[in-house]
């Protein structure tokens, strides 16, 4: 059932490859900052807010707020979480992308992203929640178009379901604050992997709790020789969401620096991809005391509750909300569009 706390916005015409309804988000850029919507679907509790130019959507579960997607509704090439641009890294390593699918949608920032820079790519968007997919409709201003494609689906079970392959692979789904148990597994990524083309890459956006972090960087390894990792460079946290590359093709690090000069030039990020891939890096983890996770033995909950620290998020509706980078901890200000922090 969904409930909401606004009225339908009208349905305006939209260009057959627009990424976004530009009318709609013109609409939603006119409103007064605070809550916009309430929604409640068979999975989530949805509060989209405003806050100046930005669009929130943010889920709410057992009083807590977590973070799931914000555009910047006066700058369409924006990423305002900080750890989507940390994704886009994964553009630079496919020698060509013409097929891109992304697990997870919330309001469609990295989707909307990759269809502006990638015009040669078919992007597949697969979202579990219903509601989630009419709120980034109705509010985000997402359409359907000839290459921008979104499907109702578990994002395993679409992978089971679908042997095309992808050059691109982003997955970002979580329930609230978790990342479902069933996509942290060997098979699970196994499966990602074989779904990969040659020269292909995959991005994971996962949680640094250490126990949880060293399972899932330990399982990870079982299906991707090659690894890059990369932090989402929210400078104000001791921990934030860590980016996981799994490559097909093994690069080194002069090697990968290169084609990310090459691929910035020939896509023209909004954000530097030869400036993020150096600036976001990290140490690649040993994570040799980490428990491999299977379908027959994934404890997600148990290793993710292990050593967490919340931080208490103020309501969606609130203008004083800080623009958010991570879908747990408390953000930081926009940083540049060079992957540099913004100065304090």
């Amino acid at each position: 059932m969904l409930v909401s706390c606004d009225l339908l916005l009208p349905i305006s015409p939209v260009k057959a490859e627009e990424p976004f309804d530009p009318n709609i988000r013109a609409e939603m850029l006119k409103r007064k900052n605070g809550l916009i919507a309430h929604v409640e679907t068979i999975y989530n509790d949805i509060f989209v807010s405003k806050n100046a130019s930005l669009l929130k959507m943010n889920f709410q579960w057992n009083g807590w707020q977590f973070h799931e997607s914000q555009v910047n509704l006066a700058d369409t090439d924006d990423l305002p979480m900080l750890y989507t641009r940390a994704m886009s890294v994964a553009a630079i390593y496919p020698q060509d992308i013409k097929r891109v699918l992304v697990l997870g949608l919330g309001g469609g920032s990295i989707p909307i992203y990759l269809d502006h820079f990638l015009p040669d790519a078919r992007i597949d968007t697969i979202e579990l929640d219903p509601g989630v997919i009419d709120v980034a409709k109705k509010y985000f201003g997402l359409p359907e178009t000839n290459r921008f494609h979104l499907t109702e689906s578990d994002g395993r079970v679409y992978l089971k379901r679908h042997t095309e392959l992808y050059d691109l692979i982003m997955v970002d789904a979580f329930a609230g604050s978790y990342i479902p148990f069933h996509l942290m597994t060997r098979e699970f990524y196994q499966l990602v992997r074989d779904r990969l083309a040659p020269h292909g890459v995959a991005a994971f956006n996962i949680l640094p709790s250490e126990k949880l972090f060293d399972s899932n960087v330990r399982t990870l390894r079982l299906a991707f020789t090659n690894l890059d990792f990369f932090n989402s460079g929210d400078r104000s946290l001791s921990v934030s969401n860590v980016i996981v590359l799994g490559r097909l093709d093994p690069f080194t690090e002069a090697e990968a620096l290169q084609k990310a000069t090459v691929a910035q030039a020939r896509y023209n990020f909004s954000y530097d991809v030869s400036r993020l891939i150096t600036a976001r890096r990290i140490e690649t983890p040993k994570a040799a005391n980490g428990e491999v996770l299977t379908d027959d033995f994934a404890p997600v909950n148990a290793f993710d509750a292990y050593d967490r620290r919340y931080q208490r998020q103020s309501l969606p509706g609130d203008a004083q909300t800080t623009p958010g980078n991570s879908r747990i901890w408390q953000c930081t200000p926009r940083a540049h569009r060079d992957g540099s922090a913004a100065p304090r």
